[in-house]
């Protein structure tokens, strides 16, 4: 908690921004045609340009609109998407969340939240959703569990929500007051029941001591000590007890910063001095090997399948061997990379959704296709296969299509209209911000 040797993956809610109405970058245009004319009719009559005359155009897609505000926080979880009132535009005790079924976007009830402040991460258990507030310097933070069927708040606790374990307990972080510190000797980490809020198991973190958090899909497996006296421990997430432990680190005053720490696959990575990391096997803290990697300025992705991608923050990535560290093969122009099955999908430097999308031998990097100006709004499907998004901002609308990196085609099935651009892919539905903050929902996608 509050360190820069933490890594938190837990869900981070706000995925639709409903924030203010506004024009970003300037508009991606689908490629041959550029359309100019109202969205009535013009929407079919450009999807003719782009699917070609050969191509039968899609069936239209199921439209459904979930309620919101400007400033409304909005998330998915599940088979369910929320939208909770902004607190600053309503008193403390009237703010409320709502809860929709997903794809048929019906509402299932609405219920009053007690939180405050903004919201941070979500997280399913038992039937029960936990959400936690936004962490802010010296402020208090909260965290609930309320039940999934109803809204009904089960336990409330100022503590800040870091995961579910695959095994359903809580991970919480907390301290005396309910402020987001760190390294003080104060501070607990509790694992609790979902529905009750029991205490299952507690640690105590040492004065000086740092965390991180080994995710494997955005369950924490691994609790990792950082000890001032260089010590490094590694707990079972399902029940603190210390798996293993080893002196790896430099001595440090408890005051200084700890190493920065990320893992990939079974192997934990650490920098130790300068931009160099030291790869350790998880289970036994023995070191693997050691390469030229840069936490500070750069990222293990964690989409990347069997081997390690390292990522610069100004560009560039390096593929390496997880055996070995050696390096499989690197190029300076791409800028992400994410799998998809048997590929990796990346782009040049930029943003992404203004990039081409380029499809990578994984072993080479030698690039083997290409998929065209998409931004990815999903995750690949067991096949492989991506949803890709075009938007216009200056008509407000949005191309859909699937995206195969096999065959390197793009299918477009729907255009919709009087969306910012801000989309997503969540139990076999597309969801867009519109411009008045409504949620757009548009199905199904499947087999689309």
């Amino acid at each position: 908690m509050g360190s820069a040797a933490q890594t938190v993956t837990v869900a981070v809610i706000g995925v639709i921004d409903l924030g203010e109405v506004g024009h970003g970058s300037p508009p991606v245009e689908p490629e041959p045609a550029r359309p100019r004319f109202g969205w009535a009719l013009a929407g079919l009559a450009a999807l003719a340009v782009l699917l070609g005359p050969a191509t039968p155009l899609p069936v239209p897609l199921t439209e459904a609109t979930i309620p919101a505000r400007l400033g409304d926080t909005s998330f998915a979880v599940g088979d369910r998407f929320y939208v909770v009132t902004n607190d600053r535009a309503v008193p403390a005790d009237t703010r409320t969340i709502s809860a929709y079924g997903l794809p048929d976007a019906r509402l299932l009830w609405e219920a009053p939240l007690p939180l405050k402040g903004a919201l941070r991460g979500v997280g399913l258990a038992s039937g029960q959703m936990l959400i936690s507030t936004q962490p802010e310097l010296l402020e208090q933070v909260e965290s609930v569990s309320i039940r999934e069927d109803t809204g009904t708040v089960s336990w409330r606790r100022r503590a800040l929500f870091e995961g579910v374990t695959p095994r359903g307990h809580v991970l919480l972080w907390t301290s005396p007051d309910g402020a987001p510190t760190a390294g003080t000797g104060t501070e607990v980490l509790e694992a609790v029941d979902p529905v009750t809020g029991v205490v299952r198991w507690s640690y105590r973190v040492p004065t000086g001591a740092w965390l991180s958090y080994r995710y494997v899909d955005d369950a924490p497996t691994h609790v990792v000590t950082l000890l001032p006296s260089g010590l490094v421990e590694v707990r079972d997430a399902e029940d603190g007890r210390v798996l293993v432990s080893a002196d790896l680190l430099p001595a440090r005053l408890p005051n200084e910063p700890a190493s920065y720490v990320q893992f990939a696959g079974d192997l934990m990575l650490v920098r130790e001095g300068g931009p160099v990391v030291s790869a350790y096997g998880l289970t036994r803290l023995e070191l693997r090997w050691r390469s030229p990697i840069d936490l500070a300025t750069e990222y293990i992705s964690p989409n990347c399948g069997e081997t390690v991608c390292v990522v610069s923050h100004i560009g560039g990535v390096r593929v390496l061997d997880p055996a070995t560290g050696r390096i499989l093969w690197s190029d300076p122009d791409w800028s992400f990379v994410v799998r998809a099955g048997a590929y990796l999908i990346s782009g040049a430097r930029g943003r992404e959704s203004e990039v081409p999308l380029v499809v990578l031998d994984p072993a080479t990097g030698a690039q083997v296709g290409e998929l065209g100006i998409w931004s990815v709004i999903g995750p690949p499907d067991s096949a492989g296969q991506l949803i890709g998004m075009r938007s216009d901002l200056a008509t407000a609308r949005a191309w859909f299509a699937r995206l195969d990196p096999a065959t390197g085609a793009a299918r477009v099935f729907g255009v919709v209209g009087d969306v910012t651009g801000d989309c997503e892919v969540w139990a076999d539905a597309v969801l867009c911000r519109r411009l008045n903050a409504t949620v757009g929902v548009w199905r199904p996608i499947m087999g689309a």
